[in-house]
C-alpha cells in the first residue's frame, strides 16, 4: 500500500553491494535489460468483451520451466508487483522444474485499465483465461500483499483451480485494513477523498526516484541486495543465479522499465485497498474474521461433490488421497519489521484463522478441510521478504515439488 514517507525527504546513496569482478557496471546494466526484456517476462493475451467491458489486454510473465506438464504456481504480487515479480523467480523455478506465473492487474504494465469496481470481477476473468493459455489443469495460488484479497476470492470461487489431491496457498505479508492494523498514516488515509487517493500513482514515482530507497512500496520490485557482504553476494548466486551486484542492477532497471509503462491502477487500487465506496468490497473475504469459515464450508462441500476417482490426477502412478488428508494449506509470512501490516495487523490476521491452526485443532486435524500456519521471516520488512533469498518463495517452490 502506501509507503512510509520520511518527515524531510531527501535523496540518499544506496549502501554499494559486493562488486563483481566479472563485469563492470554497464555491463552490469545491459546483461539487466537483455534479461528483463526476454519474450517470457513481456507476453500478453485479449479477454473478450463482455456486456461490462470491451477487448481487455492483460500482460504477463512465465518464469522457470516453461511448459504446460510443469507444476504451476500462480503468484498475485501486491501493489506495484506485477508481472516483473516473475524475474527474481525465474532461476530458482528453472533449477527445480517449477512454472511460476504473475499478471498485471488492470491498469498496470500493458493491462488494460477498468474502473475500480471491476478490478476483482475482470481478474476472476483472468485466472481461468490464463490457465487456458497455459494450458495448466491445476496451480498452486501465492500472494504478496493486496494481491492476497485477489488470492481469497479465487480461492473461494474456484477451488476446482488447485491441486486435486494436495491444495496449496502462500501468503507473503497479507494486507490488512488499517481499521485493524493500527498503522496510524494509513487510517487517516482512510478517510482522506478519492480524488486525493486518485493522485496516489504520482507520489510514488516521485518517491521511487528522489526519496530514500528503503521506503516500502508493497511491491518487491524496488528491493535488492543493501549489503557489501559475500554471505549477500552468496546468497543471490545460490537463488537468483548471479552476483548481488547484478541483482541489484535488474532491481534498478525494473523500476525504470515499470515506471516506463502504466502504473495508473495503482491508484484505482488503493480506492480497493481502503475500502473506498468506488471500488465496491471485497467480495468473499470481505470480513477477514468470517472468510475462514465461509472457506472451510465451501471446500467442503467442493470435496464432498468429487468423488476420489476424479480427484487424482491423470499420472496413474499417483496414490489415491484418503478423505481425512484432503484440506487445503494455508501457509502465511510475516515480516519481521511491516511499516504497512505491523504486529497488531499480523495478529489480527493469525486470530482470524486461529480455528484452523494445528494447535486449536488437536486430536481433530485429521478431519479438517483447511489447515493455516503462519511464521516470521528473520530479517525481513513488508517487501524484502518476497525476496527469494529471504527463504519463502524457495520454501513454497520446494512445497509444490513435493506435491507433484
Amino acid at each position: 500500500m502506501a509507503a512510509a514517507i520520511p518527515d524531510q525527504p531527501v535523496a540518499a546513496p544506496e549502501p554499494t553491494p559486493a562488486a563483481d569482478p566479472e563485469f563492470t557496471t554497464e555491463q552490469l546494466q545491459t546483461r539487466s535489460r537483455d534479461f528483463i526484456a526476454r519474450e517470457k517476462f513481456n507476453r500478453r493475451f485479449t479477454l473478450p468483451a463482455t456486456d461490462d467491458h470491451g477487448e481487455l489486454t492483460v500482460t504477463y510473465a512465465v518464469a522457470g520451466e516453461d511448459c504446460d506438464t510443469a507444476p504451476t504456481i500462480l503468484f498475485i504480487g501486491g501493489l506495484y508487483g506485477g508481472r516483473y515479480l516473475a524475474t527474481m523467480a525465474d532461476y530458482i523455478s528453472e533449477k527445480k522444474g517449477v512454472r511460476f506465473v504473475v499478471a498485471d492487474r488492470p491498469g498496470m504494465g500493458g493491462s488494460t485499465p477498468v474502473i475500480p469496481s471491476q478490478r476483482l470481477a475482470v481478474w476472476l476473468e483472468t485466472v481461468p483465461a490464463l490457465m487456458r493459455i497455459l494450458g495448466a489443469r491445476h496451480v498452486a495460488i501465492g500472494a504478496h500483499s493486496c494481491g492476497v484479497i485477489y488470492a481469497l476470492n479465487t480461492v473461494y470461487l474456484m477451488p476446482q483451480i488447485l491441486s486435486p489431491t494436495d491444495p496449496r496457498l502462500y501468503l507473503l505479508t497479507p494486507w490488512v485494513s488499517p481499521k485493524f492494523s493500527g498503522i496510524s498514516y494509513l487510517s487517516l488515509s482512510s478517510y482522506m477523498p478519492s480524488k486525493v487517493i486518485g493522485g496516489f500513482d504520482g507520489l510514488v514515482r516521485f518517491i521511487a526516484s528522489n526519496v530514500v530507497p528503503t521506503v516500502q512500496f508493497s511491491s518487491g520490485l524496488f528491493s535488492g541486495p543493501s549489503a557489501a557482504s559475500s554471505a549477500k553476494n552468496d546468497l543471490c548466486r545460490e537463488f537468483r543465479g548471479v552476483s548481488a551486484a547484478e541483482a541489484k542492477a535488474q532491481s534498478e532497471v525494473i523500476k525504470k522499465s515499470l515506471f516506463s509503462q502504466d502504473t495508473s491502477g495503482a491508484n484505482d487500487e488503493c480506492l480497493l485497498l481502503l475500502k473506498k465506496k468506488e471500488a465496491g468490497p471485497w467480495e468473499a473475504c470481505e470480513s477477514y474474521e468470517e472468510y475462514p469459515a465461509k472457506l472451510e464450508a465451501k471446500l467442503r462441500e467442493y470435496f464432498a461433490s468429487k468423488p476420489l476417482s476424479t480427484q487424482q490426477s491423470s499420472d496413474s502412478s499417483t496414490p489415491a488421497t484418503p478423505p481425512s488428508q484432503r484440506r487445503l494449506a494455508v501457509k502465511v509470512f510475516w515480516a519481521e519489521s511491516d511499516l504497512l501490516i505491523g504486529r497488531k495487523g499480523a495478529a489480527y490476521f493469525d486470530t482470524c484463522f486461529k480455528k484452523f491452526t494445528s494447535e486449536e485443532l488437536g486430536s481433530g486435524a485429521d478431519s479438517t478441510v483447511l489447515l493455516y500456519d503462519s511464521e516470521v521471516l528473520p530479517e525481513t520488512d513488508h517487501d524484502t521478504a518476497l525476496l527469494p533469498e529471504y527463504g519463502a518463495l524457495p520454501q513454497m517452490i520446494e512445497d509444490i515439488i513435493g506435491a507433484k
